[in-house]
């Protein structure tokens, strides 16, 4: 038995698939030969790699129109190619490389029988695709015309686009895939192999979809995987070898995908409303921290790169115990990114910088308290703020998004996030700015009605790629539209936030910083929207401005007061000091909580190259 495990468009070309690395690693345990292509890389070497990157990376995700590109080799006359067509030709993004992307399309039938011949179908017994986001159809063009050609070869289908309903409505209206294996496959995947090539029956595989009389069937529910250390050090040698091949193979910045945990404790507690991620299981389970701390050793050594991407969905909070310090202290030359939750404490963000995570996503999405806590985020907003100030003070790159339209939110809170904003121009302005998207596992999509969103219904761009009943375009989409059960319009309120991000975004040299001079501590101030200012704090306005580089509360801030400066900080003192900085804009307020603002950066600058492996 000879297993083919593919990777086809629309993903990127600097990073292996981890997913189907990990299978290939856990089939040579068994014994069963196992290859992996990346059909990515080379539709990019036809292509182009610039086209590619301009398709997958600026415009595919707006307009699924990476699923589109493949999708008439699935329906040919049944697909509404002129409706699409009209969307691209008047979108802004797209209008303008409209003829090229036509003839990115007319490359699409030859690329696909380039892949018969060169990934050697034909000695293969079984061809399993990984399919997330934008490569469903790709991956069901290809598989349909492995089918037409070898009608005796298997085909299996995995990964995020196989959870839930969507699974069983791929298998049920795309009959040349034989089985799919939705969820955490490390184990039911080989385990059809076996079965397979045993000629055994396998409908009754847990977590494995299957025909039976004709009809897709679903397995019963297999057990979470619990033992992260068991699992294989993910085999990414056909991807490196593949590359190596490719005209553009030097250029591209590959960085390694590890994964030390799986599921989300926070999602566990509290899953985030507009959160769809974790569709088979939001059970937390990660690695002990010498298994990850060896492996990215070994991974290291193995292909010579010491960038890494964790695809965990949240940093296990113990590794603050083990993994970071050993780092720091046995330091392996890595570098790392990580998504973590954004109630950090100064001396976590230096542990991260020290152990070499120079990256982080933190689950920053929003800079009002009232609108985290619709989200169901467990933080604050002035917290949220003390996470962009420690990053940039210990030199971390930092990607965040603002999202905007949760049921319950008011106009007065998108007013206050504005007026924040003014305040901290100099620390890391947000990526993405967009409306909430309803997501299919989201607490927003289960439980639409709860929240007062009506007429839930998937995009309408999904009926450009699927010519089906709605019933099955619905069962196979991700994404979905809707309406507010109290009619409320989200962009008339957030305008002025949104005037407030281009300024924050177009902001180079203002900032907001802080030395030491002979006459105390010196705050000058070049933030956009302002006059430069310059501000020497000494005596008790030092001394609570220094106390507030983390998040103080009033009372901790008098009993400071009393104990360095003596009689001279009464509570009116100090309370009048604090009145003054927080009008001054150099310090935050949040009921009683304070923070200062100013940064004096203790590290070193930082530079792009894993926020842009990681797609930001």
């Amino acid at each position: 038995m000879k297993v083919l495990l593919i990777n086809m468009p629309w993903v990127s070309l600097a990073r292996p698939a981890i997913g189907i690395s990990l299978l290939k690693a856990r089939l040579r345990q068994d014994g069963i030969a196992c290859d992996v292509r990346y059909g990515n890389l080379l539709f990019a070497s036809v292509i182009g790699r610039e086209t590619y990157e301009l398709i997958n990376e600026q415009l595919s995700s707006a307009f699924f129109l990476g699923d589109w590109l493949f999708a008439q080799y699935l329906f040919g006359p049944q697909l509404d190619l002129q409706g699409y067509a009209n969307t691209l030709q008047h979108h802004e993004s797209t209008k303008a490389h409209y003829y090229k992307l036509l003839a990115v399309r007319e490359e699409i039938g030859h690329y696909l029988l380039r892949c018969l011949d060169e990934f050697d179908i034909a000695s293969y017994d079984i061809v399993g695709f990984t399919t997330t986001f934008e490569q469903n159809c790709a991956s069901l063009a290809l598989a349909q015309l492995i089918k037409r050609r070898y009608p005796d070869k298997t085909i299996v289908f995995g990964g995020a686009n196989c959870d839930g309903v969507m699974g069983l409505e791929l298998h049920r209206s795309f009959p040349w895939i034989d089985y799919i294996c939705p969820g955490e496959a490390d184990y039911t995947f080989p385990a059809l192999v076996r079965r397979l090539a045993d000629g055994a029956p396998a409908d009754d595989l847990p977590g494995v979809i299957a025909r039976r009389d004709g009809e897709s069937h679903v397995g019963p529910t297999p057990p979470v995987i619990h033992d992260m250390d068991a699992l294989p050090d993910p085999d990414y040698d056909d991807y490196f070898g593949e590359l190596a091949r490719m005209p553009f193979g030097a250029e591209i910045p590959v960085s390694l995908l590890i994964e030390s945990a799986r599921g989300c404790w926070w999602g566990a507690k509290s899953h985030c409303t507009f959160c769809g991620l974790n569709g088979s299981s939001m059970a937390f389970r990660a690695k002990g921290s010498d298994r990850v701390y060896d492996e990215l050793q070994r991974q290291k050594a193995r292909y010579g790169i010491g960038r890494f991407l964790a695809v965990d969905n949240i940093m296990s909070f113990g590794y603050f115990k083990d993994l970071l310090p050993r780092l720091k202290a046995e330091p392996l030359g890595v570098s790392l990114f990580y998504e973590i939750k954004s109630n950090l404490k100064r001396e976590q963000v230096r542990m991260l910088r020290e152990a070499g995570v120079l990256s982080l996503q933190p689950g920053v999405e929003s800079l009002n308290t009232h609108v985290l806590r619709l989200m169901g985020k467990g933080v604050s907003a002035i917290q949220n703020v003390q996470l962009l100030k420690f990053c940039r003070e210990f030199g971390i790159e930092v990607a965040w998004n603002l999202l905007f339209g949760f049921p319950g939110e008011t106009a007065e809170d998108y007013a206050e996030t504005a007026r924040l904003m003014e305040t901290i121009y100099h620390l890391r302005a947000p990526g993405a700015v967009a409306a909430i998207r309803l997501d299919r596992f989201s607490p927003n999509f289960d439980r639409a009605d709860t929240f007062g969103l009506v007429n839930v219904r998937p995009f309408a761009l999904y009926s450009y790629l699927y010519p089906l009943p709605p019933e099955r375009v619905a069962n196979l989409a991700y994404f979905f539209e809707y309406a507010y059960a109290d009619g409320r319009a989200p962009e008339t309120y957030v305008e002025e936030t949104l005037r407030k991000v281009e300024v924050w975004r177009a902001n180079v040299e203002g900032d907001l910083l802080m030395d030491d001079v002979a006459a105390g501590l010196r705050v000058t101030d070049t933030r956009p929207g302002r006059e430069p200012r310059q501000f020497v704090l000494d005596g008790l306005q030092r001394r609570v401005y220094e106390f507030c580089n983390e998040i103080r509360t009033r009372d901790r801030i008098h009993t400071f007061a009393a104990q360095v400066a003596g009689a001279s900080s009464t509570p009116a003192a100090v309370d009048a000091c604090l009145d003054d900085l927080v009008r001054w804009d150099l310090m935050l307020q949040e009921g009683q909580q304070f923070l200062s603002l100013a940064v004096r950066p203790i590290i070193v600058e930082t530079t792009p190259t894993l926020l842009q492996a990681a797609g930001f």
